[in-house]
């Protein structure tokens, strides 16, 4: 579906509610469903005007919570290759820190990734306070692995210990 499909005046909608949703801060699984080439011709004093960027929209997972979507714009610029490599080692490309890499785009779009999202406070163009989800970084597929690799065995010992200890039949504790 096109969500920037034109409706008709004379025509029906289909009544939904706002598919907005404000993730609590933490490490999500996210998917790029869209990818979009675009130069910077804003009035910035940290990106000049004429540089290059992708806008990469996030579909952000958090399960039970709902998704959300956040647009990450990424800077093809020396000062921005830590974000770029951050980028590309999280959906699967083989970044080698203090190598050159040669990006894959044309593998962007449907890739899966994980990242830390942060909820992010600003003052909109009408003066009202907002809030919405924004991609602090992104994580390491090796390091998140490494950390839900871990979880479980941390969980289940406890559960182990708990379990209560059942009499085998015919047992009597100190009887020989």
């Amino acid at each position: 579906m096109d969500n920037n499909e034109f409706l008709s005046w004379d025509g029906a909608f289909t009544a939904e509610e706002s598919q907005f949703t404000l993730l609590p801060e933490g490490t999500y699984p996210f998917t790029i469903t869209k990818m979009e080439r675009k130069v910077y011709t804003g009035n910035s004093t940290k990106i000049p005007n004429g540089a290059p960027y992708a806008e990469v929209t996030c579909k952000v997972d958090g399960g039970q919570l709902g998704s959300t979507i956040v647009t990450e714009r990424l800077y093809l610029m020396k000062s921005f290759q830590w974000k770029l490599t951050q980028f590309f080692k999280a959906i699967g490309q083989p970044v080698v820190i203090g190598q050159a890499f040669q990006p894959n785009w044309n593998t962007v779009i449907g890739s899966n990734g994980t990242a830390k999202v942060i909820q992010h406070s600003y003052v909109s163009r009408d003066g009202q306070e907002r809030v919405n989800n924004s991609i602090e970084s992104f994580e390491d597929p090796q390091k998140v692995q490494g950390q839900a690799a871990q979880a479980p065995q941390q969980q289940t010992a406890p559960v182990q210990n708990q379990q209560p200890i059942q009499p085998q039949a015919g047992f009597q504790p100190g009887a020989f």
